[in-house]
């Protein structure tokens, strides 16, 4: 009898035992992933992976993305670790399914970086254009802004059997958003002429002393028109708008005829 209760007892206090281990594990896996992903095993930390393929350019929602474990040893350089890091975000690669996705690859859709192509509009073409704007230079301008692109260059007037060249001026292209500005700056490390490298978000700094220019996100065939005006010789300069106009305005070309005409000039004095 003495032998049989020993023997109650041990067996008692294993099966007590073996509960104890069993609700341990069972509270430990229920436990959600930590801010920082680290888990119940010390060997895997969680990262944020692709559900399912993102294509590059294109908004990162939640739904797009979990968080799955890998091994500490097989966790890639940058990888995010919690959803916020990436929701919102913009890939500048193609992500595939399960494929860890890395903080360096990411950047935020309003903000134009280096990789300007990631911040074009589809339809549009951005094209440098160069201005000596007292606007810019006295940092009275900022990308999103919206602008007005003014032109003056010369065309050939026929008059009788001669022909004149006469400067004119008018408004090329109406409600323009400022995509990039780039401003010349010692601060440029020693390097190149030319040089360009970002100061911040949407401003870039060129070693370049004429490099002063704005980028604009154009039509095709707008680009083609400033394009021309540049090559033949023109010069362009901008005119601020208020925040949110988008008012278009008939313009009258300005020219020494619409001068005269405004201001009682008389052309024809011998």
């Amino acid at each position: 009898m003495r032998n049989s209760g020993l023997l109650w007892w041990v067996s008692a206090f294993v099966l007590a035992a073996l509960a104890g281990v069993l609700t341990y594990g069972l509270l430990v896996s229920s436990l959600p992933v930590s801010a920082t992903g680290i888990t119940r095993n010390e060997n895997t930390v969680g990262i944020v992976v692709a559900a399912s393929d993102i294509p590059f350019r294109r908004s990162i929602q939640e739904e797009d993305v979990t968080i799955r474990q890998f091994p500490v040893d097989a966790v890639p350089v940058g990888a995010a670790t919690t959803l916020d890091q990436v929701v919102g975000k913009m890939s500048t690669i193609d992500l595939y399914a399960n494929e860890p996705v890395l903080t360096q690859q990411l950047v935020t859709p309003d903000v134009v970086t280096a990789q300007v192509a990631l911040s074009v509009p589809e339809g549009r073409i951005v094209l440098s254009v160069p201005t000596p704007s007292k606007l810019i230079a006295n940092r009275l301008i900022r990308p999103g802004d919206f602008i007005d692109l003014l032109a003056t260059f010369e065309v050939d007037v026929q008059k009788g059997t001669s022909t004149k060249s006469m400067p004119v001026t008018l408004s090329l292209l109406q409600g323009l958003e400022i995509h990039a500005i780039i401003l010349p700056g010692t601060s440029v490390e020693e390097g190149p002429q030319g040089v360009v490298t970002q100061s911040e978000g949407g401003i870039f700094r060129t070693s370049d002393e004429r490099g002063q220019s704005i980028l604009l996100a154009l039509e095709p065939q707008d680009a083609l028109t400033v394009l021309h005006i540049l090559d033949v010789g023109g010069a362009l300069d901008l005119a601020l708008r208020p925040r949110g106009d988008a008012t278009i305005s008939e313009t009258t070309v300005v020219d020494q005829f619409y001068l005269a005409d405004r201001y009682r000039i008389d052309l024809n004095r011998n």
